[in-house]
């Protein structure tokens, strides 16, 4: 009887002990129906069994149920059930193929502009994510990411219909579609109608951006595309120019990624024609007046309902082109009541008197004028294009722009930007420029100075070409914000596209747009991904249970 005793105990321990280590073995492969874990599984089950057999043929032989024994039975039977039915859940949790993305990235909302142009949708657009059915770790999170992110986007319009090919399997409709080369790292594809846009995934973290599928949702959806013309002749910023301090190729860059397109204007004296297509001629920091002729080519095209963009810094002397009278600033002022002073805007609060940050904060400003809550720190709530805007701007070398008190008959201007009001509008340029010392006299304007204004001149738009009820024009009185060295603040990005979205009338696009991320995955070996997971399941619990029958054994011998 001793020797039975002996053997039931031993059995009992041993099932259990060959249960642990069943189930240590199943959460280290994570494949129930392996060898490794079957076997032992099946040994602590015959154990246990063997164990049951004895204790109830001991409980015949003494012909009597202790209630300590039909405890430990209900104890023994509980944690049989509940251990098939974690068995049973697991192997469930196993077979649902669901997860979540907790990292920054999949956290993340998607931006005011995304969300806008996905509210706005009213035409059908097909989503053709083509990814390699391949073991590779790299492929399948970009895959991932990508169907993630466009479900997000799918919560704010039904009209995304979305496909997940193989290139290899589905080479047909890659052809059908023009595309002779599919990354191996994924190819999104986005079409509407006619309208065609590719994003190709590629680097060491492949993923879709954001600012890409925005960018060619815009395009896709978009039923035509403004130009943008690009003045040059008077020493103009070039947008072909890629010199990283004082280029504007990035300028150009921006506008063709939201399906404008960009050209480049020189007006012939002799022969003064601006081409039927342009939808917005941009003067980008001229270093030299204009000619006559120049601005009579300029306000015809205004007239025709046209639209303009002046980025211009202070000058020393607008040196003369055929006439020694000034002429841009005039024109600005006459045609669209936008007052251009010849100053620059300086503070001696900072190191850089020349520099000046441009914040929604309203606290400098409250109580310094009158009409103060027309504005949002630096930002004017009149008009639609800083309206909702919430992002830094740095500006330097300014000069002021501002509504003239007389605006012309028909024509609504309104100031868009202003500075702190610790700066003002130093009228002696030439010995600021000299001595690089600032002090304010007598009469000069004091802050906050506006540096930006646009103005909306009403039209006859029966009379025009284009079928316009107005013409728009912007000026801001800095240009270097623009510049391959600066554009790339997102307050400036915006800004300018906010600019670009108004005159073109797509006031839809007026939003903050996405920027890119560029956090990398954790990429993490099979034997790695194991060991993390048995550490957080099997080692805790394990680890509570050691240390809580140590506990109970050091109790119970020392009572």
């Amino acid at each position: 009887m001793t020797a039975m005793m002996h053997f039931r105990k031993w059995s009992g321990w041993c099932g259990l002990l060959l249960c642990v280590v069943a189930l240590n073995l199943l959460v280290w492969t994570q494949h129930f129906f392996s060898a490794l874990v079957l076997l032992p599984l099946a040994a602590a089950v015959l154990c246990g069994l063997c164990w049951l057999a004895l204790l109830l043929f001991a409980l015949v032989e003494r012909h009597s149920l202790e209630e300590r024994t039909v405890g430990g039975l209900n104890a023994v039977f509980s944690s049989v059930i509940f251990l098939g039915i974690c068995i049973v859940l697991y192997l469930f949790l196993g077979a649902w193929n669901a997860s979540w993305d907790l990292t920054e990235e999949g956290r993340r909302d998607l931006s005011d502009q995304t969300v806008r142009v996905l509210q706005a949708m009213n035409t059908e657009v097909e989503v053709l994510c083509f990814f390699l059915q391949v073991e590779e770790e790299l492929v399948a999170i970009a895959q991932d990411k990508t169907l993630r992110f466009i479900e997000q986007c799918r919560r704010y319009t039904p009209l995304l219909k979305v496909e997940v090919l193989d290139p290899t399997v589905d080479r047909a409709r890659l052809e059908a579609m023009k595309i002779t080369h599919a990354s191996v790292q994924g190819t999104i594809v986005l079409r509407a109608g006619e309208r065609q846009r590719v994003i190709t995934l590629t680097g060491g973290s492949p993923r879709l951006e954001e600012r890409d599928f925005t960018n060619a949702l815009i395009n896709v959806l978009r039923t035509s595309e403004p130009t943008v013309y690009f003045m040059t002749g008077h020493h103009e910023r070039d947008i072909m120019d890629e010199d990283a301090q004082k280029g504007a190729s990035t300028f150009g860059n921006l506008l063709r990624g939201e399906s404008y397109k960009t050209e480049r204007l020189a007006i012939k004296i002799s022969d003064p024609e601006i081409p039927a297509d342009a939808d917005v001629i941009v003067i980008n920091y001229p270093s030299a007046d204009f000619h006559p002729v120049e601005i009579e080519a300029l306000d015809t095209f205004v007239m025709n309902g046209g639209r303009l963009v002046l980025l211009i810094d202070p000058w020393r002397a607008p040196a003369g082109s055929g006439s020694a009278k000034e002429q841009l600033r005039p024109y600005f002022e006459r045609r669209f009541g936008i007052h251009i002073g010849s100053d620059l805007v300086v503070t001696d609060q900072s190191n850089n008197i020349w520099q000046a940050e441009l914040t929604v904060d309203n606290t400098p400003f409250e109580g310094v004028e009158e009409g103060f809550m027309s504005y949002r720190g630096a930002y004017s709530l009149l008009h639609p294009i800083t309206r909702s805007f919430d992002q830094s701007i740095l500006l330097q070398a300014m000069r002021s722009v501002s509504a003239a008190p007389d605006a012309p008959e028909g024509v609504a201007a309104v100031e868009l930007l202003r500075t702190p009001p610790d700066f003002w509008a130093e009228s002696d340029t030439e010995k600021l420029l000299q001595t690089g010392q600032a002090k304010r006299d007598e009469g000069e304007r004091k802050g906050p100075i506006p540096i930006a204004a646009a103005a909306v001149m009403s039209l006859d738009k029966t009379q025009n070409p284009h079928g316009r009820a107005d013409a728009r024009v912007v000026v801001v009185g800095d240009s270097d914000f623009a510049s391959n060295a600066n554009i790339i603040v997102p307050g400036h990005v915006n800004f300018l596209l906010n600019t670009f979205a108004w005159l073109t009338e797509s006031e839809d696009l007026i939003a903050i747009r996405p920027t890119g991320r560029d956090s990398l995955p954790l990429l993490l070996t099979p034997l790695q991904q194991r060991a993390i997971a048995w550490v957080a399941i099997m080692f805790t619990i394990q680890v509570v249970l050691v240390a809580g029958s140590a506990t109970y054994l050091l109790r119970r011998r020392h009572q």
